[in-house]
């Protein structure tokens, strides 16, 4: 069996983790599709764990700094394929169940403070929404970066050590 490289190990782990995404969006209530977030995590994880595996297989004298290199070209792959499908799909499809959620709760605190019109929290509620895509994005760029630098980081170390 060839070898796959870890970028292609990321593009696979990726398109998973777009389906189990797309999957959820489709098939759970609303207020059930955060449990997806974990288990697209753990896909992530996983799809680390099976790179780094995979390399220490098949290269025995390697050092910490190789197998964190093999694990940041899946990571940085997965972290580039998720970041455009979050653009895309929260540009194709309705805000979430989060979205509304949040917009609901800053109109009701802005009433209670009892000093803005009720044009004004209309305007703040449209200006959320501009806001909402790029801060999700973020968020889960981030959380992919740090997760993967992390698990890769750990694992390099654990395979990486000297006997």
């Amino acid at each position: 069996m060839q070898n796959i490289s870890s970028r292609n190990k990321g593009i696979i782990v990726s398109m998973v983790m777009i389906a189990l995404s797309l999957i959820s969006y489709f098939t759970l209530p609303d207020n059930r599709q955060f449990l997806t977030r974990y288990v697209i995590m753990a896909v992530f994880i996983a799809g680390l764990f099976w790179t780094i595996f995979d390399y220490k297989k098949t290269n025995e004298e390697v050092n910490i700094k190789t197998y964190f290199n093999e694990g940041f070209k899946n990571f940085i792959v997965v972290s580039f394929f998720m970041a455009l499908y979050t653009f895309i799909f929260y540009k194709i499809f309705p805000l979430p169940f989060e979205y509304e959620s949040f917009i609901n709760n800053n109109k009701k605190q802005l009433l209670e403070q009892g000093n803005r019109t009720a044009a004004e929290i209309e305007e703040n509620a449209k200006q959320w929404k501009n806001y909402f895509v790029p801060l999700i994005l973020s968020i889960y760029n981030f959380t992919f970066l740090i997760m993967g630098a992390l698990v890769s980081g750990i694992l390099s170390y654990i395979y990486g050590k000297k006997k």
